[in-house]
């Protein structure tokens, strides 16, 4: 029998316990530490910042189609500022306050929507820059949709199979820095189910503390207790790197629940581990080794690998963890069938918990 009370009381110990203990706190913070290289490494998604004046109506749908490309092309930072007039615009310019202007004339809409030809000036330093090309390919765009120019030919795309998985070649559409963020959480987890967890049961039993635990507790409660430090470690140390590296998934739901049922799957084998040893040293030494094949996929995944790894990276928890935190991430499905993924996961969590019952009875008898 389960009582709260108790597991309340264990679990309030083991959080302070956990992070007195320097290697728990390796565990914790080194994928932090990596979260903070992240950002010097690969720069935001926004790659750069165009500062634009512009002089004439603000309403026209010339302004309206450069801010939807620019936060639909998700590839620049646009800030938008309207002037008087041409000179006033030019002296922006001039002093580098923007770095490019442009004039539209009244009624430009209406004037290219007629047929005729009115003049839009465009005010850039004498070193074009990249916010001059985009202001100077969006006013194109702008002008030729409102002239309901038909384009010169119609492009028709055809998708064909390649080999490997379909689903490799997902890097490349999150960008390496979410995907490489992404990868490191997943590192996060490993170390602290597979590390902190197993050390901290471990240290008890070598030090003769779990038996004056198991006086006022079962093991079964102390287990519990574990495992919801663990689950915190880890919801805590999430939500930490994300806001270092500043992502917010956009589908919250699939991100938290890929990342809950993987922490549960991972923290059942840190337990395991954990009563396979009889030092935290031990545990420390040989876990290291025992996270390659849990952290290894989680890089790979979304890479181009042989048809074999890429099976055999499907049957591990992390491979299909990695899958659905990459969908809630993106708020798309960059990856099919999430389905596997839930299935593969529950199961790893079934077995793992399975065990540990039986390892209870079997202590407890």
């Amino acid at each position: 029998m389960i009582r709260p009370r108790i597991i309340a009381t264990l679990f309030r110990k083991d959080i302070v316990d956990g992070l007195r203990e320097s290697r728990v706190l390796i565990s914790l913070l080194t994928p932090i530490i990596l979260a903070v290289l992240y950002n010097t490494l690969f720069p935001e998604d926004k790659v750069f910042e165009a500062k634009v004046a512009y002089a004439g109506p603000e309403n026209s749908a010339i302004v309206q189609t450069m801010v939807t490309r620019a936060a639909t092309g998700q590839s620049v930072h646009l800030t938008l500022r309207h002037v008087g007039d041409a000179n006033e615009a030019r002296g922006l310019v001039a002093s580098k306050e923007v770095d490019v202007a442009f004039v539209l004339p009244e009624g430009v809409d209406e004037a290219i929507k007629a047929g005729r030809t009115p003049s839009i000036g465009l005010i850039e330093p004498e070193v074009a820059s990249s916010a001059s090309s985009f202001v100077e390919s969006s006013l194109q765009i702008a002008a030729r949709t409102l002239a309901d120019q038909k384009p010169p030919a119609t492009i028709v795309t055809e998708s064909v199979k390649t080999g490997g998985s379909a689903d490799q070649g997902v890097m490349g559409q999150m960008g390496p820095r979410k995907y490489f963020v992404l990868a490191t959480i997943v590192m996060m987890l490993g170390m602290i189910s597979m590390l902190a967890v197993p050390i901290m049961l471990t240290e008890e039993s070598e030090k003769k503390t779990l038996d004056a635990l198991l006086l006022v507790g079962s093991y079964l409660e102390v287990i519990v207790s574990k495992a919801l430090v663990g689950l915190a470690y880890v919801g805590l140390s999430v939500a930490l790197m994300l806001a270092l590296t500043r992502l917010r998934p956009e589908d919250m739901a699939t991100f938290v629940a890929g990342t809950g049922i993987l922490a549960l799957a991972l923290i059942g084998i840190g337990l395991l581990i954990g009563g396979l040893f009889r030092s935290a040293q031990q545990v420390y030494s040989w876990s290291s080794l025992m996270l390659l094949p849990v952290i290894g996929p989680a890089f790979a995944v979304g890479l181009p690998v042989p048809d074999a790894l890429d099976k055999l990276f499907k049957a591990l928890p992390t491979s299909q963890g990695m899958r659905i935190m990459a969908n809630g991430l993106a708020g798309k499905p960059l990856f099919a069938d999430v389905w596997l993924s839930y299935a593969v996961l529950l199961g790893w969590v079934a077995a793992m918990y399975g065990l540990l019952a039986w390892r209870l009875s079997r202590r407890e008898s």
